[in-house]
């Protein structure tokens, strides 16, 4: 029986959006295994590699660190599983509207605003809750 079914799923979709956005840096960088699958004639501009980059390392930086807290607050059962569902939704998209503002668009603040917004809301309730928690133990 799986203790953690919402980290384990939301940690799996996120390893798929990862595994996206890495394939795409090896497309744009032009990677010999990448030349097997895609056709590629043309040169990618600096700027879109570096944004898409960044895009890849932004999402790298933040993911973990709430998959940990997913992962404590889902298996100590500090918030109810319903509540913690909509919180992991809102989370995933701003991971995903970040990354697509970064990786596809050359401007768009409601993406990257909206993503960072939601990430920081996400983390920040997560954390107090958890701290609440620790204190009162």
């Amino acid at each position: 029986m799986n203790t953690i079914p919402l980290t384990s799923i939301i940690a799996s979709l996120f390893t798929l959006f990862y595994l996206f956005l890495s394939m795409r840096i090896g497309y744009l960088r032009g990677s010999p295994v990448m030349k097997l699958i895609f056709n590629m004639d043309k040169k990618v501009p600096e700027n879109k590699l570096e944004r898409n980059v960044r895009a890849h390392g932004n999402f790298s930086e933040y993911v973990p660190l709430f998959l940990i807290l997913l992962f404590i607050t889902e298996y100590f059962k500090i918030i109810t599983f319903n509540y913690l569902i909509i919180l992991s939704f809102i989370f995933l998209y701003g991971r995903i509207a970040h990354a697509i503002c970064f990786a596809f668009f050359d401007y768009n603040p409601f993406l990257r605003i909206s993503g960072m917004l939601c990430t920081y809301l996400i983390l920040g309730i997560l954390s107090i809750n958890l701290l609440i928690t620790s204190i009162n133990i």
